[in-house]
């Protein structure tokens, strides 16, 4: 498979447009088996560690972060919309058993955060048990909980918590890829998450619209674009390309990229507010093989800007060789470069 990207770079004072040098970018027969200089693996043992690796990469000083919002770690509903109160709120996204908190996820809040600083918990007693809250509360932290009666209304008690904003990303709360491709969007635009019911829209998100309206409200993915035709489409044939396209609606030059797994919910969770503070987009990428076409296509289309990448997860979710697929196009235009100015160009 061969990727070729070639095109006009504008001249100065009105110029005409020169052309560049034609770029080729081979998938080859025996993908590579470890991870080039320019990506870093965030990852640890488990779902827990990962993303307690994650608040250390954003939050490397101790006491640096201004609060924590802390999710169940087995299922996905109650998290989608806390990526963005986690960047609201000054600090990352953590994860938790339902019914205790693990001595590693409570040694890294101890760590992150000043004594009575504010824990964010979301979803009610049965995603996140009283007894977590009692433990965190003798911690000395002060514990804030915003729960709804189902996970539409808690989307909303989180926007609640944001303040309010009128700018909305929607997508299905039936699932996770696209509100996860979302998160550091959501971040980037001031937005909050808040879920449709599916194709169908969820009486919650309606009545918050209809009550904050007059602002932009954005559709992410099929299912969420049909619950709400008026909303701007923002979805692609798969995950990886609507993933891709949330990417180049927000994100225009960044200079790294973040990618995680499209098949499962944690590491991706996590990501997102570490790589908003690095104003980098969150691409999906499998856990190994080729990369979807989306992804590719959108790592050729940063490729002016683009040098680095993060991986989060393990091996087992990323593989070094989708993770060195990522480094090679995001360095496509560095790469390019030094060759032009060889003596063989």
């Amino acid at each position: 498979i061969t990727v070729v990207g070639a095109g006009l770079v504008a001249g100065s004072g009105g110029a005409a447009a020169q052309p560049v040098a034609e770029v080729k970018a081979s998938v080859p027969s025996v993908l590579p088996a470890a991870l080039p200089s320019n990506v870093r693996r965030i990852s640890a043992a488990s779902r827990f560690d990962t993303a307690i690796a994650t608040s250390q990469d954003q939050f490397a000083v101790s006491g640096s972060a201004a609060a924590v919002v802390l999710t169940r770690a087995d299922t996905y509903p109650d998290a989608l919309a806390g990526v963005p109160l986690a960047a609201k709120v000054g600090g990352p996204l953590l994860l938790t058993s339902p019914n205790s908190l693990s001595t590693a996820v409570r040694a890294e809040i101890v760590r992150v955060l000043p004594a009575g600083a504010p824990v964010y918990i979301l979803g009610g007693t049965s995603a996140v048990s009283a007894a977590v809250a009692t433990t965190i509360t003798g911690l000395g932290f002060v514990v804030h909980r915003l729960a709804g009666a189902n996970r539409f209304a808690t989307a909303v008690a989180v926007a609640g918590a944001l303040g309010n904003p009128t700018t909305v990303f929607e997508a299905t709360g039936l699932n996770f890829p696209d509100a996860l491709a979302g998160g550091s969007a959501a971040i980037e635009a001031g937005a909050a998450i808040l879920l449709t019911n599916g194709s169908v829209p969820a009486a919650e998100t309606t009545a918050y619209l209809a009550a904050h309206s007059g602002g932009t409200h954005y559709a992410l993915g099929g299912p969420a674009a049909a619950a709400d035709p008026t909303a701007t489409a923002i979805s692609g044939s798969d995950r990886y390309q609507t993933a891709a396209q949330v990417a180049e609606t927000f994100f225009h030059t960044p200079a790294i990229v973040g990618v995680a797994t499209g098949t499962n919910f944690p590491d991706a969770l996590a990501a997102g507010p570490d790589l908003a503070s690095k104003d980098a987009p969150l691409l999906l990428v499998p856990s190994g093989g080729v990369l979807p076409p989306g992804t590719t296509g959108q790592l050729l289309n940063y490729a002016q800007t683009l040098r680095s990448a993060l991986v989060f997860g393990g091996a087992a979710s990323v593989a070094d060789s989708v993770g060195a697929q990522v480094g090679t196009l995001a360095n496509l235009s560095a790469t390019a470069t030094i060759e032009s100015t060889s003596a063989a160009y």
